[in-house]
């Protein structure tokens, strides 16, 4: 084959890849373009609403976000464009709005145009290591929410995330509503109030890698959890939650009890509730009773923050099988190997 005719046969094959490269791109363009039109239209089979949270600042950039995040929209860039176009960021209302998977662009700007009427809100700080009983009486206490419904919602409700204990499990979410502050409508439903502590756990939780930590360190998630809400309790100082987890952890490896006043305290606290006595509850036959039974007790005692979570997974290396409070106000403890040395320390710590 002469050279020439081999040049022409090259030429004709590039021109013949360059035409399949821009048909294939052309077909790509026109398939993402029917996609973007299909969006900005609306219609889909869904009808599922949605309720999105508008405040004060918020720009057409934070609702696309948002829209996309709840799945309402797909194309954020191209929504915020024609939000600029529709003038939305100089008519975004403040509020909660109500929109609809199936619903167009056009549609979505006009909720957001409308003015809502005014919801008061009450804003209410959870400081770590509270039980559920006790952030259900401060919701309360705040004119949230009503106690019976709350019960109901947290024994049934499926809040969408697989690693929740399952519906009818007794103190299911406990360990679970995590501790932080919190702004809510008066006229908030039970089930928004707590989904808003959920999905902030589960933010946390994500923030901080836990699933993964947790996988590396071959640990049950809800032992963990557990573990973490005694730590809560029992740690002040958030450098010694890694070696007070190591304690725990240390007696449970040669099956002892782990006598831990944070579980003995949520059942004192349960019994309170049932009208028992604290002499009563003292020397109940409860799995809760870590000075009566080995091991953990069945369920998580108090809603721990990320950081006892942590140590809850990752707890220091030590030797230590016991501590003390250094009853000095700052909230820290003395560690000891031995019964005997542990014995000298409350002797020096707490007796004097």
């Amino acid at each position: 084959m002469g050279k020439k005719k081999r040049k022409r046969i090259i030429k004709k094959i590039v021109k013949l890849v360059f035409c399949l490269i821009l048909i294939a791109s052309l077909v790509v363009a026109a398939l993402y373009l029917i996609d973007i039109m299909n969006d900005i239209r609306g219609g889909g089979d869904s009808t599922e609403e949605i309720n999105i949270t508008i405040e004060k600042g918020d720009t057409a950039s934070v609702l696309a976000q948002s829209l996309k995040d709840a799945g309402i929209i797909k194309y954020k860039e191209v929504f915020r464009l024609m939000a600029r176009f529709a003038s939305l960021d100089t008519r975004l209302q403040i509020g909660t709005f109500t929109v609809s998977k199936n619903m167009s662009y056009d549609e979505i700007f006009e909720v957001f145009k409308t003015t809502q009427n005014y919801r008061q809100t009450v804003r209410i700080t959870f400081i770590e290591g509270k039980s559920v009983s006790e952030i259900l009486d401060l919701l309360i206490e705040n004119g949230i929410g009503n106690r019976d419904r709350f019960e109901q919602v947290i024994k049934g409700w499926d809040f969408g995330y697989d690693y929740l204990p399952a519906a009818g499990i007794e103190n299911r979410l406990e360990g679970f509503l995590y501790p932080d502050t919190y702004e809510f409508y008066l006229d908030e439903s039970e089930e928004s109030v707590i989904k808003r502590f959920l999905d902030n756990f589960n933010r946390k939780i994500t923030s901080a890698e836990v699933f993964k930590k947790l996988e590396e360190s071959g640990r049950d998630f809800y032992e963990v959890m557990i573990m973490a809400s005694i730590i809560e309790e029992e740690s002040q100082v958030d450098a010694e939650k890694a070696t007070i987890a190591s304690v725990f952890y240390n007696r449970l490896k040669i099956r002892m009890k782990l006598q831990s006043d944070a579980t003995v305290n949520y059942l004192l606290a349960v019994e309170d509730r049932r009208g028992s006595s604290t002499a009563e509850s003292l020397s109940i036959d409860s799995p809760y009773n870590t000075y009566m039974y080995y091991g953990l007790p069945p369920t998580p005692v108090s809603n721990p923050t990320v950081g006892s979570i942590l140590a809850a997974i990752n707890p220091e290396q030590t030797t230590y099988y016991y501590f003390c409070s250094k009853n000095d106000g700052t909230g820290a403890h003395v560690f000891a190997e031995t019964l005997e040395e542990h014995e000298k320390n409350v002797a020096t710590y707490l007796r004097k």
